[in-house]
Order: C-alpha cells, then sequence, then structure tokens
C-alpha cells in the first residue's frame, strides 16, 4: 500500500522548493530538531506543518521514515480525521495523538503565555507512544510573551533527537535571535495567480471566469481563495468592505463614522475585534494599490477587479501622491493596531484623515 501512497501529492498549493526540501530531509534522514514556517497567512504553513507531522509519525514507516505516510495506520487516520473536521469549520482540539501536539493562541488572548509553553514541553518530553518522534506545532509562535519565549529557547538549546519542534509565523521579527538562530528557516512566498487560477478549476471545478476573479482577489492566498469560493456570506462580506472604503470618499464625515460603527461588534473579544480590523485595513490597502495601477493604465493586474469601475471616483480627484499618501496612511493605521490602540480609535482615525490632504504619517492621532 506504500506504492500508492507515493503517489498522493503532499497537501500544498505552490511553494513547491519547500515541499521538495522537506521531503529531501526525510528521504536523507536529516530531520532537524526545530523548524521555522514563515509567510504571510493562507498560504498553507499549518498545513504543511501537520503533513509533515504526518510522515514522521506514520507507524507503518517509523523504522525508515518515508515522504509518503501510508495513510491508513491509527495515525495517519488521526491526521486523515482532522482535516475532514478542518473542512468543516471544526475546532483543531478535538485531534488526540500521543505523539502530535499542537499550540495556537487563544482567540481572546494577544500572547501566548509561559505556563501554555511549559504545558507543550511536558507533553513533549514524554517518551513516543508508536513512533520514533514527537513532533509540536506552535502556530502564532511570533506571539510568545518573553517569558514563553525563554522557556522554549531553554529546551531548544538542549534538544532532543527524537523531537521535532514547528514555529508557525508571520513576524520573525517578533521571535528572539536565538530562536531564530537554532532553527531552520522555510519561507512561504504568496502563490502565481495561473497556479491558485489552475487549482481552483481543477480541486474545485470552479468556473473560469470565478477562478480569475478569486485567483487575484486573494493576493497569492490559496486558502483565503479557498474559502472565498466555498464560503459565500465571506465573499459578499469582502466585497463589501472594499465597497465600503470607495465609498467614503463621497460621504461625510458623520457617514463614514456611522459606518465605522457598523463594522464593531461589541460582543467579540479585544483580540477578535483587532484581528478583523487588520483583515479590513488589508482590504482598504488593496483598493488603494489597485488605485495606483488603475493610474498608470495597469488595469490587468488590479485585485478588486469588481469595482474598477468604481475606483474611477477616487482617481478623480487625486493624484498619484495623494494614493500614496492614503497608502501610508493605512500602514500607519496597522501600526497603531500592533500598539494596542482601539481598534474603533484607528478606524476613526482613517476616516476623519482620509480627505486631508496635508495629513502627514509621523505616528501622530
Amino acid at each position: 500500500m506504500l506504492d500508492s501512497a507515493k503517489n498522493k501529492e503532499w497537501p500544498l498549493i505552490g511553494n513547491s522548493h519547500l515541499t521538495r526540501f522537506l521531503k529531501k530531509s526525510i528521504g536523507n534522514g536529516q530531520v532537524g530538531g526545530s523548524y521555522i514556517f514563515l509567510g504571510p497567512d493562507n498560504l498553507g504553513k499549518t498545513t504543511l506543518a501537520r503533513f509533515f507531522a504526518q510522515c514522521l509519525l506514520c507507524e507503518k514507516t517509523k523504522d525508515k521514515i518515508s515522504p509518503y505516510p501510508c495513510s491508513e495506520c491509527r495515525s495517519c487516520q488521526q491526521f486523515q480525521g482532522q482535516r475532514e473536521r478542518k473542512a468543516k469549520d471544526e475546532d483543531e482540539k478535538q485531534m488526540v495523538h500521543g505523539d502530535f501536539h499542537l499550540l495556537k493562541k487563544a482567540k481572546d488572548k494577544k500572547f501566548i503565555s509561559v505556563d501554555e509553553i511549559r504545558g507543550f514541553i511536558k507533553i513533549l518530553s514524554m517518551s513516543s507512544f508508536l513512533s520514533k518522534y514527537k513532533v509540536g506545532i506552535i502556530k502564532h509562535a511570533d506571539k510568545l510573551n518573553l517569558e514563553a519565549a525563554n522557556a522554549l529557547l531553554k529546551t531548544m538549546e538542549e534538544p532532543n533527537s527524537n523531537v521535532v519542534i514547528i514555529l508557525i509565523v508571520t513576524d520573525i521579527e517578533s521571535l528572539p535571535k536565538t530562536i531564530v538562530s537554532r532553527s531552520q528557516l522555510l519561507q512561504f512566498r504568496p502563490v502565481p495567480n495561473g497556479i491558485i487560477y489552475n487549482y481552483l478549476i481543477d480541486s474545485h471545478n470552479a468556473s473560469r471566469s470565478r477562478a480569475k476573479d478569486l485567483s487575484r482577489l486573494s493576493l497569492g492566498r490559496p486558502a483565503l481563495a479557498i474559502k472565498l469560493l466555498e464560503t459565500p456570506e465571506f465573499y459578499e462580506q469582502f466585497k463589501e468592505l472594499a465597497r465600503m472604503f470607495i465609498s467614503f470618499f463621497n460621504q461625510n464625515i458623520n457617514e463614514r463614522l456611522q459606518a465605522i460603527g457598523s463594522l464593531i461588534n461589541k460582543k467579540n473579544s479585544s483580540q477578535e475585534t483587532a484581528s478583523r480590523t487588520r483583515r479590513t485595513i488589508e482590504i482598504w490597502e488593496g483598493v488603494i494599490r489597485d488605485s495606483i495601477l488603475i493610474n498608470f493604465n495597469l488595469d490587468n493586474r488590479v485585485q478588486h477587479e469588481y469595482v474598477s469601475s468604481e475606483i474611477g471616483r477616487i482617481l478623480e480627484s487625486r493624484n498619484s501622491r495623494d494614493l500614496i499618501r492614503l497608502e501610508e496612511l493605512l500602514e500607519q493605521a496597522k501600526k497603531y493596531l500592533r500598539n494596542n490602540v482601539s481598534p474603533r480609535l484607528v478606524l476613526e482615525n482613517i476616516v476623519i484623515n482620509i480627505d486631508d490632504r496635508r495629513q502627514t504619517t509621523d505616528g501622530r492621532m
């Protein structure tokens, strides 16, 4: 059955150089003790980390680890079950595996605590149950607080040859350099539109027009393209946020502030609100980026093609310098979020200053 397993592709869209590297590491018996999977969200970092773990923990290949797990043993079945639950948007923590542990930041918390890291380390220090390895994944590892990072570093300084730790991060600058230096760094990059386009058609039966739209809209992030395809409500919300930003240029201050109020859900935790606000700003950045492209007659590269005609409203009264200033205003807004400024204040600052041609981006609010 292992021969048939070799026909199974690793579940990563694009970034094939990373898949080749991990396959080669397994084949040569040169599996590292610590890896950093670095890149923007929605590129498949966690998906690849899990499949790598499945390869290492496959019971039928434990005597000679293979880059092609059997997909039949108890261990592989647990990973497969988890993938099915994830496809249904069920909680990732439902998977229970004696030799695998995933730690992620709670939605209502800003950081991963030292107690959570100590629990993670304790689990990995136990003897393996079914295979040679113990594998641990830390999502949002760039959200470790100082104590947690130091506790993890101590474990990495005294590595166990049978333990593999994978850190999933979007901002490597937030990790201590001592942790980075002890890890193998795998850089995930946005995937070309053509690869996402073909994948949506071949694997998800998307129409050509739909695949073209979503491959542009996702900005090289396959998981985002799939979510936009499979979740109509999310797709409509995504487009509505772009249209909301465009409408600001024809509204007065009161109308804009009222729109901002509709974006803040008081039932969400502060961290959930901050995360949603950050995604909103990223969509707005895309609109400004499209405005700049259209201004330079590069219409074929725009992300939000469905509102390209509406973007003309922005261009009617703004030159390239104005667009760059708006881009800087949104970039500054993301910095405010990182510095714990209230999401409502951050959004209100954007809509208040959106028409101020003299606005500076020196950090003042």
